[in-house]
């Protein structure tokens, strides 16, 4: 046996047909199978609705109007479970009909052989699981690109027209959906910004950057100006060659940095004042201490000593003072 793994198949065919799938082409050397086999597609519904299948083959016979209810009454019902048509005659258009319809296959059943069976239901099966996990990642982007609390967007990086937006970039720019959707990245930057993002455009296109990174200045639909962090990605969207940003929106940031700077520079300020204005008279007292030291006999020289002891200590505070400030200016 090719594998281990057990299909179950429900079969749908008038009973004169039905060991006529059964007994011929289901080799179980091959593939291991458990068959449920109905005469009705009413009796299919039951049957649907009390296990589950991993394929559907429906025995229309002859395409007609019959043959085309059938297949809107089992695809309407278990749209996620393939369905292969088998017919006894080639008939394009409608074989086209069923596709459109939602259908997996197409097989005529004179041409049909072990072989052929195995292939439908392995083909068939794999590609509605390759088309679910297409779809579950879909959706797993869509969630995470709309419910995201940074803002993020889409956009046409031939055009520079939005494709896509998020909430959290509609509530950050003031824009209703259709009111973003109906402008260019552009439109959202700040005039003196707009020839920087125009070459940074270019550029990443022409170097067909994957990722990019940087800081714009944007504007909100009241004009206000805001800095924002952008990290950009090349991706295709709708078949369309696009990027997709999230923008960060850095504006206190950038303000607690601008005040932190001026606090130092402030504070470098006040120590140089104090190292250098504010000692120069603590020298010359700290000088006429000493000469008076040399000129006063006892009990004055105690009254000395401890003025002496006082601009001693002054200075080193002065000093200490200095050498915090000359650190923060090695950490800038």
């Amino acid at each position: 046996m090719i594998e281990n793994k057990t299909y179950n198949i429900l079969m749908i065919a008038k009973p004169e047909e039905e060991l006529f799938y059964l007994k011929n082409y289901l080799d179980k050397s091959i593939i291991k199978t458990k068959v449920t086999s109905v005469y009705s597609t009413t009796d299919a519904i039951k049957e649907l609705k009390k296990q589950k299948y991993h394929i559907i083959f429906l025995d229309l016979g002859k395409p007609g109007e019959t043959a085309s209810t059938k297949i809107d009454q089992i695809l309407s019902f278990s749209p996620s479970i393939p369905t292969v048509i088998l017919s006894n005659k080639i008939d394009l258009p409608f074989s086209i009909s069923c596709l459109e319809r939602g259908a997996s296959d197409y097989l005529i059943k004179e041409t049909l052989d072990t072989f052929s069976i195995y292939k439908a239901i392995r083909h068939n099966i794999d590609r509605r699981n390759y088309i679910h996990a297409l779809e579950e990642a879909k959706m797993r982007y869509s969630r995470l690109f709309h419910l995201s609390p940074q803002p993020m967007w889409v956009y046409d990086i031939d055009t520079l027209e939005f494709l896509d937006v998020n909430e959290a970039a509609l509530q950050k720019y003031g824009y209703s959906i259709n009111e973003f959707l109906s402008l260019k990245i552009t439109d959202i930057a700040s005039g003196d910004e707009i020839p920087k993002i125009l070459k940074t455009v270019y550029e990443t296109r022409k170097n067909v950057t994957r990722s990019f990174k940087g800081i714009s200045k944007h504007k909100t639909k009241d004009n206000q100006i805001i800095d924002v962090e952008i990290h950009s990605n090349l991706i295709k969207f709708n078949e369309k060659s696009a990027r997709l940003i999230l923008a960060n929106d850095i504006t206190k940031k950038l303000k607690h940095i601008k005040a932190m700077e001026t606090q130092n520079r402030k504070l470098r300020e006040i120590a140089w004042t104090q190292s250098h204005v504010v000692r120069a008279p603590l020298v010359r007292m700290m000088a006429l201490v000493n000469m008076l030291n040399e000129h006063f006999e006892e009990p004055s020289d105690f009254y000395l000593e401890q003025i002496n002891r006082s601009a001693q200590e002054f200075d080193k505070i002065i000093r200490e003072i200095s050498d915090k400030t000359a650190q923060i200016e090695l950490d800038d």
